[in-house]
């Protein structure tokens, strides 16, 4: 039985559990407001609700992990979390690639978590300026769209709780390699720090990066972020140069770190 056959009954599984699950609502509900059905009316409402259950709540999971692997084997681009989860076993998070249907909801938490990590050492204005000329709705979708960019979003129960974005394209004189890429922006809601997610966004953009070809992933770091600069030296990130990033109306000198990769054939 091929893929496409199972997937259409499981969702006529669905449509029927969820079906026998109304069924036997109805039947209990008459049941309940008339004294002459008796027991009968009972037992054949709460035999439908049952099955009705059995039907619909399993073959819900097993439909969706079955259109996970659909995508994962169609999508070159498309990971899960279980690339980081098989050398460390900590986060829980899901990645994927971003979709143009993501660009509202990556906008606002590219912007909040923005501000959580540099509103406290920037002024109001600077912040306000930043925010509304690179993480609104419309640059987001370009950036989705772009072929020289990915953005992979790490989820939880369906919910936006990180993301990475690389691109590729005018490397810095001070990044020695044959073929590089930057790791552009890397961000985690607050409430999902300290849990692995981080480490397995940074995982899926040195894989992406490998099958791209490329020998080196670089990034630039603001100079006062040390839990930044941290968590790139603990993942072989190397201090090569720097550039000036302008927030807003000030100019700020980003440290670029480099990391050389071995890579890896597109499977």
């Amino acid at each position: 039985m091929n893929q496409t056959t199972q997937v259409k009954l499981l969702r006529s599984a669905i449509i029927l559990g969820l079906t026998l699950l109304v069924c036997g609502h109805i039947v209990l509900a008459v049941t309940f407001a008339s004294d002459d059905i008796g027991h009968q009316g009972f037992i054949l409402g709460a035999a439908l609700s049952a099955f009705g259950v059995v039907l619909s709540l399993p073959t819900k999971i097993y439909l969706t992990l079955l259109l996970m692997e659909h995508e994962e084997k169609t999508n070159p681009n498309f990971t899960r979390s279980a690339d980081g989860q098989a050398s460390r076993g900590v986060s829980v998070a899901h990645i994927r690639t971003a979709t143009e249907e993501d660009a509202a909801r990556l906008s606002d938490l590219a912007r909040q978590t923005f501000i959580d990590t540099f509103a406290d050492d920037n002024s109001e204005e600077n912040m306000r300026l930043h925010c509304e000329a690179t993480y609104s709705e419309a640059l987001q979708l370009a950036e989705i769209k772009d072929p020289n960019r990915l953005t992979l979003l790490a989820t939880h129960e369906w919910h936006l709780i990180g993301f990475v974005q690389l691109r590729w394209g005018n490397t810095p004189d001070c990044v020695e390699a044959n073929s590089a890429g930057e790791l552009q922006r890397l961000y985690v809601d607050k409430d999902w720090h300290g849990k692995g997610v981080a480490q397995d966004l940074m995982q899926a953009a040195m894989t992406a990066m490998q099958r791209k070809g490329n020998d080196v992933i670089w990034l630039g770091v603001w100079e006062h972020n040390p839990r930044a600069i941290a968590f790139y030296k603990k993942n072989g990130f190397v201090e090569v140069g720097s550039h000036v990033f302008p927030l807003g109306n000030d100019p700020q000198r980003d440290i670029i770190m480099m990391k050389s990769l071995e890579p890896k054939a597109t499977e």
